[in-house]
């Protein structure tokens, strides 16, 4: 039973994978409603590789694209930020909220 026990608890727990320095987390604020939303970026499998042929700014390696949605309102956020090999920040753009 304690076995049993054991195997549920470890069902819960956060995966081994799970570490603080695979995420990056970016705030943003709704410009309909105001609202304050902290988005996860995960490392190992939200970013995408830029190559030479992309239209991405100079020394660019990794770049995402992501919609954010709150839960005050309807209003979608579109990001497009683009990171160097050490996942520092180049360029960002924003439609619909701004960064904080």
């Amino acid at each position: 039973m304690a076995s049993f026990l054991k195997k549920f608890k470890n069902f819960f727990a956060q995966p081994s994978s799970y570490q603080a320095d695979n995420f990056i987390r970016i705030a943003v604020k709704c410009k309909r409603c105001g609202e304050e939303i902290s988005v996860g970026l995960r490392k190992t499998s939200d970013f995408s590789r830029v190559y030479e042929d992309d239209e991405a700014p100079s020394g660019s390696s990794f770049m995402i694209r992501k919609e954010i949605l709150g839960s005050k309102c309807n209003n979608l956020i579109y990001l497009t930020i683009f990171f160097d090999e050490s996942f520092r920040i180049i360029s960002k753009e924003i439609e619909g909220g701004e960064f904080l």
